[in-house]
């Protein structure tokens, strides 16, 4: 059972809402036109529209990349054999 007391919050819970709030508001996502280069020969980068579902399963993909530490999501440390 969690506890409700002030003292104790789960701060985890809370920077997970938090990461998946700022995917949801999202209306597009940044993505490589393959069709057009730039003077550099580099692919210019075009706003890709994005529905509420697909910024769902991509915080569900994502999320599983990060850690909790005291509240706060950090990346996964990845040990190399």
């Amino acid at each position: 059972m969690i506890s409700k007391s002030p003292f104790y919050q789960d701060k985890c819970a809370e920077a997970r809402a938090k990461k998946k709030a700022s995917y949801m508001s999202r209306k597009s996502k940044t993505g490589l036109d393959t069709s057009k280069k730039d003077k550099d020969g580099k692919f210019l980068k075009k706003e890709i529209p994005i529905t509420e579902e697909q910024n769902l399963a991509e915080f569900n993909r994502e999320i599983k990349e990060f850690e909790c530490v005291n509240g706060v999501l950090k990346l996964r440390q990845e040990k190399n054999d």
